[in-house]
């Protein structure tokens, strides 16, 4: 079930974070690096001025989505819940929720998740380099442009 983020989610929320984001950095990061999400202020801001949507079956939260309005902010899936579904049935959810353009980064190194988005249409309209914990990260920006 997909449901809007309730605050009795955060500790499930947060330690998906602590767990997946690792994971998105492999090979730009070491985990050490890496801020936990309740203590990286800039972080929390982000994930608190998005509307946040939970994957949810029997009380146990398997991944979570967010919007800035037309930036896809958040898609964090728990390591033991990938490859299931969760993170294309958050996407799509996501993406009936209006019409217009959708936008999100990704690291280039993160090929699950670029096959994922543009299994759904998403396409490259920029590379660049960013940086997070200091070290250059090779992102890119993808669109989509949904209409019914």
């Amino acid at each position: 079930m997909i449901r809007p983020y309730e605050n009795s989610d955060w500790n499930q929320v947060r330690t998906i974070y602590d767990l997946a984001k690792p994971d998105e950095m492999k090979g730009i990061a070491a985990a050490d690096q890496i801020t936990p999400l309740g203590q990286d202020g800039q972080m929390l801001r982000y994930f608190f001025e998005s509307e946040i949507w939970v994957y949810e079956e029997d009380g146990e939260i398997f991944g979570y989505a967010g919007q800035k309005g037309e930036v896809i902010s958040w898609l964090m899936v728990h390591p033991a819940h990938r490859r299931k579904g969760v993170g294309r049935q958050l996407m799509e959810y996501v993406l009936s929720t209006r019409d217009g353009l959708f936008r999100l980064n990704v690291t280039q190194l993160n090929q699950a998740a670029i096959a994922l988005y543009e299994g759904l249409g998403f396409e490259v309209y920029e590379k660049f380099t960013g940086n997070m914990y200091g070290n250059p990260i090779p992102a890119q920006r993808m669109r989509l442009q949904k209409s019914t």
